[in-house]
C-alpha cells in the first residue's frame, strides 16, 4: 500500500487557496436590541443571539463569487486533499495561470469595494435608521477591511517521510496516515463525481423536460475529463470514462438530445450518481446496465469481489432507473461504437491489506445550545428586525 500511494503521489500537486472574505458581519449585542418592559434575554450559555451586518451583502457578494470560481477552477481535474485540490502536476501550470487571473480581478473588486466603503455604510444606515448606532458601533476602518480581503493560493507536492528511521513509531504512524490519505483519493473523487452527477440530474431530468441542452452536455463532458485526468488512482475509473465517451460520441451531432439520446443520458446520470454503482461498473460487475443489483461473481477462483469503503454520503438510489437493455432502440441506437471491457484483475496483495475502517464518516454533533435556542420566545424582542440586517447564528466566532 505504500508503493502505491508513492506512485500516487508522485504524479500530483498540491494546490491550497488561502482566500479571505469580508463579509460585514458582526456579533449582535444586547444593547442593539430594544425590549419591552420586563422582557429580558437568555444568557450566553442558552442561546446566541446571531450577528448584524454591517453594509448591504450584494456589495460584498462579488468575494464569495470569486472564491467559489478558484475552487472550480481546482475541482476541474482535480480532488480534495488535505486541505486542498490534489492536481496532476500537467495541470498545474494552467490552473496557476487561471488563480493569477481572478487574484487580479479580486485585487480591482477590493480596491473598488474600500474605495466606495463609507458610502455602503452610508447607504446601510439609512436603509435601517432605526438601527443606525447599533451599526455605525461596528463599523470597521476601511484599512483593517482592506487588510482582511485576501486573495492568495500555494502549490506544493507531498510526498512520503524518508528521513524518521524506520523503526521510529512516530515514522509507522506518519507513513500510515499518509498512506490512508492517499489511497482515499479515488474514494473522493468518485463522491465528488455522484454529487455533480445529482445535481445535473436535478437539474436537466428531473423538470419533467423530455429533452437536454448543450450545458447539460458540458457538465458531462466535464466530469469525464475530471475522471479522465485522474485516471490514474484507481483502476476502476477508466472504464468510465469509456462508458461515457461511449454515450456522447453516439449522440447527434446537434439539438435536440430527446428521445434515446435523452433517456439514454438520463441513465448515464444515473450511473454516476451512485458512487457503488459507478465502482462496481469500473470493476466489471455491471455489464451492460447500469441497474444490476448486488451479485457475486460467478466464478470466484478467477475473480475478486472489492468491498468498498462506505461512500462519504448518502446518494440516491438507482433502483428504479430502466435498463438499457429494457430501452427500446437502444441497440440500435448504441451500435455506433464499441466499448472497451472493464478490466478485472485487481491487485489481491492491496485487496487484502485494505482496511474497511478508513473511510468512517464523521458522526453529526449536535449543539445542545443551538437546540435550546428554538425554545426563546421571539416576541419577547419589540422592535421588529430586517432579516437583511440580523441573522441568528449557532458560530461562537466572531469578527
Amino acid at each position: 500500500m505504500s508503493h502505491e500511494a508513492e506512485i500516487i503521489l508522485n504524479q500530483v500537486h498540491v494546490v491550497k487557496l488561502d482566500i479571505v472574505l469580508w463579509t460585514g458581519a458582526k456579533k449582535l449585542r444586547e444593547n442593539d436590541l430594544v425590549l419591552g418592559d420586563g422582557s429580558k434575554l437568555p444568557p450566553d450559555e442558552l442561546a446566541y443571539l446571531g450577528t448584524k451586518r454591517t453594509c448591504d451583502r450584494e456589495v460584498v457578494k462579488i468575494f464569495s463569487t470569486i472564491k467559489k470560481k478558484a475552487e472550480s477552477i481546482c475541482l476541474e481535474t482535480g480532488t480534495r486533499f488535505l486541505g486542498g485540490f490534489a492536481n496532476p502536476i500537467v495541470q498545474i501550470p494552467d490552473i496557476t495561470k487561471k488563480l493569477d487571473d481572478l487574484a487580479k480581478d479580486f485585487a480591482v473588486a477590493r480596491d473598488e469595494f474600500i474605495a466606495n466603503y463609507d458610502s455602503y455604510i452610508d447607504d446601510w444606515v439609512k436603509k435601517h435608521p432605526e438601527f443606525a448606532i447599533a451599526i455605525r458601533n461596528a463599523v470597521e476602518p476601511a484599512s483593517s477591511v482592506k487588510a482582511k480581503l485576501r486573495f492568495d493560493y500555494v502549490v506544493y507536492r507531498v510526498s512520503m517521510p524518508s528521513s524518521v528511521p524506520n523503526n521510529d513509531p512516530a515514522n509507522v504512524i506518519v507513513d500510515q496516515s499518509l498512506v490512508r490519505r492517499t489511497i482515499s483519493l479515488s474514494e473522493q473523487l468518485f463522491h465528488e463525481i455522484s454529487v455533480e452527477a445529482s445535481r445535473v440530474l436535478e437539474n436537466s431530468f428531473y423538470d419533467k423536460r423530455e429533452y437536454v441542452t448543450a450545458r447539460t452536455l458540458n457538465a458531462f463532458r466535464k466530469m469525464r475529463d475530471k475522471l479522465d485526468s485522474l485516471g490514474f488512482l484507481d483502476h476502476r475509473v477508466m472504464p468510465v470514462v469509456n462508458r461515457i465517451d461511449a454515450v456522447l460520441d453516439a449522440l447527434p451531432s446537434s439539438p435536440p438530445y430527446n428521445g434515446i439520446a435523452y433517456q439514454t443520458l438520463c441513465n448515464l446520470a444515473h450511473l454516476l450518481s451512485d458512487a457503488d454503482k459507478v465502482k462496481r461498473y469500473g470493476e466489471g460487475h455491471l455489464s451492460g446496465s447500469f441497474t444490476d443489483t448486488d451479485e457475486e461473481i460467478e466464478d470466484e477462483s478467477q475473480s475478486i469481489v472489492v468491498t468498498s469503503a462506505p461512500s462519504p454520503v448518502d446518494t440516491q438510489s438507482t433502483d428504479e432507473l430502466l435498463e438499457y437493455d429494457e430501452t427500446i432502440g437502444y441497440e440500435e441506437y448504441m451500435s455506433g461504437f464499441t466499448e472497451e471491457a472493464a478490466p478485472v484483475v485487481i491487485n489481491t496483495a492491496a485487496v487484502e491489506t485494505l482496511e474497511s475502517d478508513l473511510f468512517v464518516p464523521a458522526p453529526v454533533v449536535i449543539n445542545p445550545t443551538v437546540s435550546a435556542a428554538d425554545e426563546v420566545p421571539v416576541s419577547e424582542i419589540i422592535v421588529p428586525m430586517p432579516v437583511e440586517l440580523f441573522e441568528l447564528s449557532n458560530d461562537s466566532s466572531w469578527f
